[in-house]
């Protein structure tokens, strides 16, 4: 008859598992080598990181020199006084130039339209018994000579183109009355005084 039972098998004793000298060697190598790869891995990045930090360094003296020689050259730099002064005369002549082509534009422009206003006013205030046979523009200033068969018509006449678009708001600086050698009654109008200067000149 057994009296105790053993219960605790062989197969669950703990089992001693003792490292080799060849398995602790071969181990401390493989970490010695991914250690040494590791390490020389590091080195190279911060070698190259280095040598990226000294090319900027670099190019940034090699910048701020030729910026301190820019601006040397631009503090050094002057004006040719000739040159100046060629370059406002020509300026002055171009603005010249441009004035007077425009004035010129403007005044052909507004002769052109003054003359047809003029020759429809005319032709719309016809007086019978009145002729013109001269007219002068200047701008808008007119200068008109004719004749009439009687001297109450002249001012008649000049009463309704007072009245007209192109006449309207001027005064007739001149007016004259006349009669030539064969006992014509002439007369000569004008809006502007010289216009009736320049054709008294012109008649002497």
């Amino acid at each position: 008859m057994k009296n105790i039972v053993n219960l605790y098998h062989p197969e669950f004793h703990p089992k001693l598992r003792l490292f080799t000298l060849s398995t602790v060697i071969m181990s401390w190598v493989l970490v010695a080598l991914v250690c040494s790869l590791l390490y020389f891995y590091v080195a190279s990045k911060q070698q190259n990181f280095k040598s990226e930090i000294a090319t900027t360094e670099q190019n940034k003296r090699q910048q701020q020199i030729l910026l301190k020689e820019l601006q040397s050259a631009i503090n050094n730099q002057k004006v040719d006084p000739e040159l100046f002064k060629q370059v406002e005369k020509n300026q002055q002549i171009i603005n010249f130039k441009k004035r007077v082509l425009n004035k010129l534009s403007v005044q052909e422009k507004l002769k052109l339209n003054s003359f047809s206003k003029l020759m429809i006013d005319l032709a719309n205030q016809h007086q019978s018994g009145l002729w013109i046979t001269h007219i002068s523009l200047n701008g808008m200033n007119v200068l008109m000579e004719g004749a009439a068969t009687d001297s109450a018509i002249v001012p008649k006449w000049l009463s309704s183109l007072g009245q007209t678009d192109y006449f309207r708001g001027q005064e007739f600086s001149d007016t004259r009355l006349y009669r030539d050698a064969g006992q014509q009654l002439n007369f000569v109008i004008s809006t502007g005084k010289e216009l009736a200067i320049q054709k008294s000149s012109n008649n002497e």
